[in-house]
């Protein structure tokens, strides 16, 4: 019980929260049920939600909640089903018989990984203990879960924003431990940082917070995908209507270059005017972590290395907390058609999917000429419809599911199969948990005139 009042002071989420998922029209008498589904297994896919053996909720994603369903009380059946990426759905919880009892609240959330080591099902669900529905509430109710599978026993730090740890009285927790709700003063300013557990080393901070009266939340904390920032979780807000996020105060964005203008010689990239990256060659690729930064705006310049004064790409690039972003370099260096392709990356690994993301950047060969991209097992494209049609030079397909396995790849012109511009040889195995990014690039200038008409980039994360 001590935990559980310790966690009195947990969580204080930001003022936009107060309004949206307070409970207090007292007009309203409770006569139903509520039921409340979240989604907060990290490597899981987006999922249907199924009641009674009818489709409740679709797609629902990582982080997405359903907010409060109210139902009439009795016993109703909830199975879950990961959607994979041929749009088939694999059971992955369930049926489970839940027992909904008027003016009663019930929170049920998809926690741990999709797999466990040995590849069966690992993710469950989490019922948390049930809730009177109150109305006309003035004070703040909190319920607090660790739904992080992959962080071990944290210490977490409730303070005033400018109190210091030392002296201080952790609230200790591990995976699965989840305690409320319980009652919090309102318009009341605290500060949360998280440790692992027996260390001082912060790797969670919200920075200032504060929630009114009225607010009713359960706060999870979720591993952090994002794949930026020494943090191993985000703060997931569950209210009334959906799910907001807290991220850690310090936490950035990450970019990763691509140098992919065939006829340009090895360039610098300038951030704010220092130097950052260093004669990059065609068809190179720095990683996410060489260029983390803070969120912000920053001017952003690629020059010739020979000569700083000769940079073809100056632009400012708004970076945004949590995002990651990949900047192509395309065109040509002689006709001065050099420009930047910038795509935002999600970076989180499904257990199910290999993701891919295609991006034509052959200007020299192809800039006039869509392509087809086939998807075979043996390279016999003739009776088979392109698994992406007409991306032309500059565009993106997006990030796209594919089933896990081996595929050989053929691109051709768009609409002519007998222009095969690229043919890998041999089925590529693409595997599930791992992210690709495919980019067209033009052959080396001095092979131009070779086979084949257009070779590639291939990024993993």
């Amino acid at each position: 019980m001590q935990w559980l009042k310790r966690v009195g002071m947990l969580l204080a989420l930001p003022l936009v929260f107060a309004c949206s998922d307070s409970n207090n029209d007292s007009d309203n008498a409770v006569e139903a049920a509520q039921l409340r589904l979240t989604h907060a297994s990290p490597d899981a896919p987006a999922v249907n939600v199924y009641v009674d053996g009818e489709l409740a909720l679709e797609g629902v994603e990582f982080k997405q909640s359903s907010g409060l369903i109210p139902l009439a009380a009795g016993t109703v059946d909830v199975e879950v089903r990961g959607l994979l990426p041929d749009g088939s759905e694999l059971s992955v919880i369930g049926p489970v018989a839940l027992d909904l009892q008027q003016g009663i609240r019930t929170d049920v959330l998809a926690v741990g990984k999709l797999l466990d080591a040995q590849g069966g099902l690992s993710i469950a669900p989490q019922v948390l203990d049930p809730v009177d529905i109150e109305q006309g509430i003035e004070d703040v109710r909190v319920t607090v879960v660790h739904a992080a599978p992959d962080v071990g026993q944290v210490d977490v730090y409730v303070t005033a924003p400018e109190d210091a740890l030392e002296g201080g009285s952790p609230i200790t927790a591990a995976f699965g431990d989840a305690a409320g709700p319980v009652s919090l003063m309102a318009d009341t300013a605290y500060r949360v940082r998280i440790t692992p557990a027996g260390t001082s080393t912060v790797v969670f901070d919200s920075g200032t917070l504060s929630f009114g009266a009225g607010t009713e939340l359960v706060v999870a904390a979720v591993e952090n995908t994002y794949g930026v920032g020494s943090s191993p979780v985000t703060l997931l807000a569950i209210g009334a209507e959906g799910a907001s996020e807290v991220l850690d105060a310090a936490m950035g964005g990450a970019v990763r270059v691509v140098h992919n203008s065939a006829d340009t010689p090895p360039v610098d990239v300038l951030v704010n005017g220092t130097e950052v990256l260093d004669a990059v060659p065609f068809a190179a690729a720095s990683s996410y972590s060489d260029l983390e930064a803070p969120a912000g705006t920053y001017n952003v310049v690629v020059a010739a290395d020979a000569d700083n004064s000769i940079a073809p790409i100056d632009i400012d690039l708004t970076i945004n907390a949590a995002e990651s972003y990949t900047a192509i370099a395309v065109g040509s260096f002689a006709d001065s058609s050099i420009e930047a392709i910038l795509t935002v990356d999600d970076r989180r690994k499904l257990a199910t999917a290999a993701v891919v993301e295609v991006i034509h950047g052959s200007y020299l060969a192809a800039a006039e000429i869509p392509v087809d991209i086939y998807l075979t097992p043996d390279g016999v494209i003739a009776d088979e419809a392109p698994a992406v049609a007409g991306l032309a030079f500059g565009e993106t397909t997006g990030q796209l599911q594919l089933a896990p396995g081996a595929y050989w790849v053929t691109v051709t012109a768009a609409d002519d199969k007998s222009v095969v511009a690229f043919d890998s040889g041999a089925a590529l195995a693409l595997d599930a948990g791992v992210n690709y990014t495919v980019i067209a690039r033009d052959p080396d200038p001095v092979t131009f005139d070779g086979s084949p008409l257009i070779n590639v980039i291939l990024l993993t994360d």
